[in-house]
């Protein structure tokens, strides 16, 4: 099972703050994690821009769905109205209305 997006987080978080407690006991080994941890920092940073950045592209996603489908809304009514004048203009037995009843569902 893969990992989930809040464990990969926490994971990268905890890595910057591990090397920069241990970064004495780090660099006594002949290893200097500034420049790793620079590198997560920088890396975490982009995630949370680009996470915002989607956050943002998904409410405007709902934002024009709900606007498209309230449109359609309006036109069907409108095409219902129109329905509804021609079946009263013409009477429920003519063979315009009779194809009305057909379309519509």
């Amino acid at each position: 099972m893969g990992l989930n997006e809040a464990v990969k987080r926490d994971f990268v978080s905890q890595m910057i703050t591990l090397m920069e407690e241990e970064q004495v006991t780090m660099t006594e080994k002949g290893f200097d994690p500034a420049t790793k941890v620079e590198l997560l920092k920088t890396k975490e940073e982009n995630v949370t821009k680009a996470e915002i950045a989607q956050q943002s592209a998904a409410a405007k996603a709902m934002e024009a769905t709900t606007h498209a489908n309230d449109l359609l809304d309006e036109a069907y009514r409108e095409a219902s109205n129109i329905a509804d004048l021609l079946s009263g203009l013409y009477g429920k037995e003519s063979e315009i209305v009779k194809k009305i009843r057909k379309i519509r569902k």
